[in-house]
């Protein structure tokens, strides 16, 4: 959750923007709930963090990205603890709509970080090296909206928001205008820095969602279908 409490957001944030954010996190509530209905799995726990990552190529000069949420796997003592990490940018300027649809493209990836934990299908992934590459990749390991929500107005949402990278220019414009220029708080990454090692033995005695384990045989089954067409 995003703790208006503790110092490294009460000093690193306008009063205005952490207004702004606690008056919209319902919208996060909501999309929570949302997807939560659409696939009868429960959501992994969330936080809100008082920055804005760019993500910025070496070999493409000039491309920059934002990284609006990822997915965070994370040892702990009890195995992993799997979290999904919002922007306080995504929080603060994006629509309803574009909030739903990036929470729920996250869901996504922790879907198919627990296939690959389960599995253990966790060291064919190589590092990429371009924003182009990046995007390529977060797209073509992923299950089909379809496959996983029974909601047609949320797959909408995700299909229009998610064509090559997030389509939210209002978006884009605040952030870069109201956050990125104003000198709030930003980290710049290359693509290939967003990688998080996790020791094997901690993948091993994690208890998963058995509801999502579930599932995710059955999306195997829908997937070996659709490939075999």
């Amino acid at each position: 959750m995003f703790n208006l409490k503790t110092p490294e957001n009460i000093e690193s944030l306008p009063k205005n923007i952490v207004k702004k954010i606690n008056k919209r996190i319902k919208y996060v509530n909501d999309g929570i709930s949302r997807i939560e209905k659409a696939t009868g799995i429960t959501y992994p726990p969330y936080n809100i963090r008082p920055v804005i990552i760019l993500s910025e190529s070496e070999v493409e000069l000039g491309q920059r990205g934002v990284i609006y949420a990822r997915v965070i796997p994370e040892e702990g003592p009890a195995g992993l603890l799997i979290s999904v990490e919002l922007s306080a940018p995504l929080v603060a300027f994006g629509l309803k709509g574009t909030i739903q649809a990036v929470l729920a493209h996250e869901f996504m990836h922790y879907v198919e970080l627990v296939r690959k934990f389960t599995t253990l299908d966790i060291l064919s992934d190589e590092t990429v090296g371009t924003l182009h590459e990046t995007i390529y990749s977060d797209y073509e390991r992923l299950y089909e909206p379809k496959w996983l929500f029974q909601d047609r107005g949320l797959i909408r949402l995700l299909n229009n928001r998610f064509l090559d990278g997030l389509v939210d220019d209002k978006l884009n414009k605040n952030t870069l205008k109201k956050w990125v220029e104003k000198g709030l708080p930003s980290v710049t990454l290359p693509p290939d820095a967003n990688v998080v090692r996790i020791p094997i033995a901690a993948i091993l005695k994690t208890n998963f969602d058995p509801l999502l384990k579930n599932r995710l045989e059955e999306l195997e089954k829908i997937r070996a279908v659709d490939n075999a067409k």
